[in-house]
């Protein structure tokens, strides 16, 4: 038994980048599914956005040490609001994958119906 053999028996080539892309368009999105890519996008933006106002302190006075002498991009707090972002649109894009896929079902249930 060799296993060299046996992964190349069950090796499968990565999806190229055409055949993914066809199958997306393909794919109709709904109102739930749309607005999920929206809050993803937007959230990328004020992540930056809101890690540049909001500035975390690199450097603070001995003498008053909530006085803060140099501040820096605060890459904590991006992250943090990409990370609910994303958390958020995977919900929100789950939710909407779940209406199509209940709508499909209704469809066809309505054709055995009628």
């Amino acid at each position: 038994m060799n296993f060299f053999d046996e992964i190349t028996k069950e090796k499968k080539d990565f999806p190229k980048v055409r055949s993914v892309t066809n199958q997306v368009k393909d794919y109709p999105l709904n109102f739930y599914q749309i607005f999920a890519v929206g809050i993803l996008i937007l959230g990328f933006f004020l992540g930056v956005i809101f890690g540049n106002l909001f500035p975390a302190c690199k450097t603070s006075s001995y003498v008053d040490p909530g006085l803060c002498l140099a501040t820096e991009f605060n890459f904590s707090l991006m992250l943090c609001i990409w990370f609910v972002t994303v958390l958020l649109s995977i919900v929100l894009f789950a939710v909407g994958h779940i209406i199509a896929l209940l709508t499909e079902i209704n469809k066809k249930l309505g054709k055995f119906h009628a």
